[in-house]
């Protein structure tokens, strides 16, 4: 099998990196076939670079954060094409980020460009059933399309290490965008519950909401948190990450947990990390509460801390979530696991032709 990965840019992100990873282990060739020159010149640039590959691929591969290259794929190729979605760009702009209204001019304009990618793809790739059902429905897609993959996390970056110490306190960290669907409001009053624990929490990221989070800190009087906003290099972000004791996740209430699961989820199985997020429907499409991880309320600071202490206190649990977490990436989630899962959605779309 020879595959065209076609996109706005090099593949980079997990969601694209262990699909491809995984794919040319099992033998696969990938044609690589982007362009993120500035403006409208980049789509003639893709044309002009898919011209010399015509004929030489069975499927074209379009790209996480791609969407706007569906239609052009389409267009260009007589192969199937295949939609690594995940997710909606509307999604991520108007319900995770809010930058623009629900229904502005904005709001319309993401709205139509992912219902033409999801009318026009063969093939469309999801990471949860409850994702697949949002998008049928908001979208008015074909249900047949989609197809749920999860994303699994870079093996090159995200792998165990006991050469990294713990951090002397029991630290519970933090990383990721700071957004409104995060809930790191819930993290932070957390904190403050469990000043008296002798327990540190650890913030890194960054994000519209920084302000807000620092005079959150300040207002509350956290004494136990360090907020780090600055770029951390991928060897430091790690090594943070494995002298932490508990990774979080994420955990307001808002509409858009109820379908994703994190990228940091795949992250801290991967890192073998005991895990803690907020219960909800995705999440339980991979996840089982006291097994491989630990699920607590969404919006409910108090469940949370109630949570970090009984971990804190039993490192039975502690242990029983690591090797459990690290057991399910290493069956399901590696590359090779993944990679075999869309090798072989491609291969059956391939022979509908």
């Amino acid at each position: 099998m020879t595959i065209c990965y076609f996109g706005l840019s090099k593949p980079r992100l997990a969601r694209d990196l262990v699909y491809l990873k995984g794919l040319k282990a099992k033998g696969v060739e990938v044609l690589e076939c982007f362009d993120s020159s500035k403006y409208i010149i980049k789509y003639f640039k893709l044309i002009q670079k898919h011209n010399a590959l015509k004929g030489k691929y069975d499927a074209i591969f379009v790209g996480y954060m791609s969407n706007l290259t569906v239609l052009l794929a389409k267009l260009i190729s007589n192969k199937r094409v295949v939609y690594n979605a995940l997710c909606s760009q509307y999604e991520g702009v108007i319900l995770d980020r809010e930058e623009h209204k629900p229904f502005s001019l904005v709001a319309w304009y993401f709205w139509l460009i992912d219902f033409i990618a999801f009318k026009m793809a063969d093939l469309i790739l999801v990471e949860t059933e409850e994702q697949k059902k949002f998008l049928v429905k908001f979208f008015k897609a074909k249900a047949e399309k989609f197809r749920v993959v999860f994303t699994g996390a870079d093996e090159s970056l995200f792998y165990p290490d006991e050469n990294i110490k713990k951090f002397t306190d029991f630290t519970v960290m933090f990383r990721g965008y700071f957004l409104p669907a995060t809930g790191i409001k819930y993290i932070i009053e957390a904190a403050k519950i469990l000043e008296p624990e002798n327990i540190k929490f650890l913030l890194i990221g960054r994000g519209i909401f920084t302000p807000e989070i620092k005079q959150q800190i300040i207002n509350l009087q956290v004494n136990n948190m360090e907020l780090i906003t600055e770029f951390l290099s991928n060897e430091d972000l790690r090594n943070k990450m494995l002298a932490s004791h508990i990774c979080l996740g994420q955990f307001s209430d808002h509409q858009r947990l109820t379908r994703t699961i994190q990228n940091k989820t795949f992250e801290a199985l991967a890192l073998k990390l005991p895990y803690l997020t907020a219960d909800s429907a995705s999440n339980r499409e991979l996840l089982i509460d006291g097994v491989n991880c630990l699920f607590t309320k969404p919006a409910d600071s108090a469940d949370l801390a109630v949570k970090i202490m009984s971990l804190k206190n039993d490192p039975a649990l502690q242990e029983r979530l690591m090797e459990n977490g690290y057991k399910l990436y290493q069956e399901k989630l590696n590359s090779t696991a993944l990679g075999n899962q869309v090798f072989n959605l491609i291969a059956e779309e391939i022979s509908k032709r």
